[in-house]
């Protein structure tokens, strides 16, 4: 008989009986999982699902879970034609892991313009930005209207920056060392599906989303990226705010070249492609240089195409400013002739021919950019220019279209060919040469059952002809930016015409006819006070800038078109 310890109390038979069951139930206690135990695959979800402020964090926790993270890392790259950014996307190409899933690139066309300014030019240049910006702040009752300007010698210091920035942007573009990069790193992007190409703030703000059906977003909708989003650039901390707007006549046509060049060297076929804002000439294949026509099949799986045109030479406004109106005139006319030359260009169908080679379409923009301002009947392109109307995609989700002329048969015929996959519509800028919005507001939402999609809306301005008897006079509405100053209330209306279907009436009208603004530089303290005395001459260019009438009446010069040197343009009356 066993002996019970000394100074324990002796145990009963029911102590003793469940004694061994309490150890063999811990036996079997499950093992708590960690990050550690789970499979890779699954580590992978969940880091798709991160933000890269949290990867980045994950990265840290070991070295596994680093290497699973740098995976996710680095999807989407933004960089400029700036000697920090391109050492940046060496130094990430030579990354075992990095390069190889970089999903999309984009490329920021800003740079310091030619040629490089003196020091005087560049304390003046620095001088009136301080001014515009404390004017602006004023509006907008900020503090930083009050920031005192910036002391001279801070503004001289920074001319050795502006310098040497400059210097190196044009030993880069001389010797075609930004080709020669590209092609280097791009070649180890195997995973690269998406390109972007972001000329004058293109593609950077807005109010659609930043999603995309091509990379798992699977709402369809106009490509904004967040990266871009109010983006800092390697430029910022220049106090000369110059225009960074790429090369004046060639906007976007160097960095969109440079990067197909590489992709169609890698052999890599895009999923998406934007490109924004682009001058015309990059789309003239009898100059012998490198384009879309260029690239074979590699953009045939595009699923996503935006694209936006500049059909004209760009106009800096200092220009104006210093000029006369002589000056003013010559320029107006400049104008006026390059938009013709690209009318006659796009008439060629280069750009429809593009289009009809992505039968795979989900998302579709097209659009053009600045039209002749001084005259609202001339537009770069033609819907049939641009658009192969007879064809179909099968896939088509989001279709926006700019600064077009059409018809509205030939609109409406395109759009509801497509109303079985067609969820977002946007119109802007548009015009109808000979037919009436007021009768293609009624047929769209009929044919297209608009209640059921997501989003149909018009913007800027809407130019027509009236249709019925009596009535065959010019339709005009102006509905805003949403991305600008904001939409009008009337194209808040047209929105809720087309997705309420209790809304029973058109609210296009001949009594809501409204004239369209010629500018958005307006001098809006001009606008909303009246003039007293003689306006200063900075605001008074600001007015000629866009044709503006005076807000009493008249017009500082006649219409540049009144001056006798002016030649109309060959096939200007075809």
């Amino acid at each position: 008989m066993s002996q019970q310890p000394q100074g324990q109390p002796p145990q009963t038979q029911e102590q003793t009986d469940d004694t061994p069951m309490q150890d063999s139930s811990s036996e079997h206690e499950p093992k708590k999982l960690t990050l550690l135990d789970l499979p890779p695959e699954i580590l992978h979800q969940v880091c798709a699902h991160l933000p890269l402020k949290s990867i980045r964090s994950f990265r840290l926790t070991n070295r596994f879970l680093g290497e699973i993270g740098a995976c996710h890392a680095l999807p989407e790259l933004v960089f400029y034609l700036h000697t920090t950014d391109f050492a940046a996307l060496r130094s990430i190409a030579s990354h075992p892991i990095y390069p190889r899933f970089v999903r999309s690139l984009i490329y920021g066309c800003d740079i310091l313009p030619s040629p490089r300014l003196s020091l005087k030019q560049y304390i003046a240049e620095c001088r009136r930005t301080e001014k515009r910006r404390a004017k602006m702040h004023a509006r907008h009752a900020c503090d930083e209207a009050n920031r005192p300007p910036k002391p001279q010698a801070e503004v001289r210091e920074s001319y050795k920056e502006y310098k040497r920035v400059h210097q190196a942007q044009e030993e880069i573009m001389r010797d075609q060392r930004d080709y020669e990069i590209l092609k280097e790193v791009v070649g180890k992007m195997t995973n690269l599906k998406e390109v972007m190409v972001s000329s004058d703030f293109e593609f950077r703000l807005g109010s659609l989303t930043s999603s995309s059906s091509s990379s798992g977003g699977g709402n369809g909708t106009m490509m904004k990226s967040d990266a871009l989003r109010n983006c800092r650039t390697p430029f910022d901390k220049l106090d000369c705010l110059t225009q960074l707007d790429g090369e004046k006549g060639q906007e976007g046509v160097r960095h969109l070249r440079a990067i197909l060049m590489a992709v169609k060297e890698a052999g890599i076929e895009l999923k998406s492609l934007c490109a924004g804002l682009i001058h015309w000439s990059f789309f003239n294949e009898a100059l012998g240089n490198f384009g879309f026509h260029s690239m074979g099949n590699l953009l045939a799986n595009l699923t996503r195409f935006e694209l936006l045109v500049l059909p004209g030479p760009s106009q800096d406004p200092e220009d104006f400013q210093r000029a006369d109106a002589i000056e003013m005139n010559n320029m107006s006319i400049d104008v006026m002739e390059e938009i013709f030359r690209c009318q006659g260009l796009m008439r060629t169908g280069v750009i429809r021919n593009l289009v009809k080679g992505m039968p795979n379409l989900e998302v579709l923009s097209i659009g053009f950019m600045d039209h002749a301002e001084d005259n609202d009947f001339i537009f770069p392109a033609r819907l049939q220019d641009v658009i192969p109307l007879n064809h179909t995609f099968p896939n088509l989700e989001s279709l926006k279209l700019e600064g077009l002329e059409t018809e509205r048969q030939e609109l409406t015929d395109f759009v509801v060919r497509h109303k079985d996959s067609l969820m977002r519509l946007e119109l802007r800028d548009m015009r109808l040469v000979t037919t009436s919005w007021r009768k293609l507001l009624p047929e769209l939402r009929y044919e297209l059952k608009t209640e059921l999609m997501e989003e149909v809306s018009i913007y800027g301005m809407a130019l027509g002809m009236g249709e019925e008897d009596g009535d065959q006079e010019l339709e005009e509405w102006f509905m805003g930016d949403p991305e600008d100053h904001g939409a009008t209330e009337l194209a808040t209306k047209v929105q809720k015409y087309f997705m309420n279907p209790s809304v029973s009436d058109c609210p296009l009208s001949r009594e809501n006819m409204e004239p369209i603004p010629d500018d958005d530089l307006m001098d809006q303290d001009i606008l909303e006070h009246p003039l007293e005395g003689l306006v200063p001459e900075h605001e008074l260019a600001e007015l000629i800038l866009g044709g503006m009438h005076f807000p009493g009446g008249g017009h500082p010069f006649g219409d540049p078109f009144d001056d006798p040197s002016f030649e109309v343009p060959g096939g200007w009356l075809d």
